[in-house]
């Protein structure tokens, strides 16, 4: 081997340490962590405005004061207006609220599944119970968005008793099944997993 062939391997030989040694320093990418959600102000307010009249008054799906809670937003809620999901102990709270009115007001909606649970209030924007039942779920403020949502998919908006006597709006399909309408119109229960309507 000629002397410049060596020269050139030793180099070369050199220059594959250094990357080496370099590649030992470079930090691994640091997977980004997950933006938490946060809802916002007046929906927490109104979100801890029920929860204190149910634990004055209730004793279905209501956690305890230290419960932790999930918030997730819809992606796809329906046009005009910001739906947020809150979970804990295996309840559900779903708050809408317009995104342009001239009165906030927050419509709530508690369920409980496996119990059929039902209950909505209507909250102001000073975090004041102001309606509950059957008169939350047709409040003239927020013009009843859930059952505009129900018919203009081609179903039938109807007023049922539940087993515990309250009054719960139900989005009933073709197949006579049916999801409470606020659930549907939130996206929590569909066509494909409703059950059939109870009477």
């Amino acid at each position: 081997m000629t002397t410049n062939k060596l020269q050139f391997i030793r180099v070369l030989g050199g220059l594959a340490l250094i990357l080496l040694a370099a590649c030992d320093r470079i930090e691994p990418p640091v997977a980004a962590e997950p933006t938490p959600i946060t809802a916002p102000e007046g929906v927490l307010r109104s979100r801890e405005a029920v929860l204190a009249f149910l634990r004055d008054g209730a004793a279905e799906c209501v956690p305890a004061k230290q419960a932790k809670w999930t918030v997730e937003r819809e992606a796809e809620a329906p046009q005009g207006f910001d739906v947020y999901r809150f979970l804990s102990s295996g309840c559900t709270m779903t708050i809408t609220v317009p995104q342009s009115s001239e009165v906030t007001r927050y419509h709530v909606a508690l369920g409980d599944g496996p119990t059929g649970f039902c209950w909505q209030a209507v909250v102001d924007a000073q975090g004041q119970v102001v309606l509950t039942g059957n008169e939350a779920q047709t409040d003239a403020t927020l013009g009843n968005p859930a059952l505009a949502y129900c018919e203009e998919h081609g179903y039938t908006y109807q007023v049922i008793t539940s087993v515990g006597g309250r009054l719960c709006g139900m989005c009933v399909f073709n197949d006579n099944r049916a999801c409470n309408a606020w659930a549907y119109f939130h996206g929590a229960c569909t066509p494909e997993n409703a059950a059939p309507l109870e009477q």
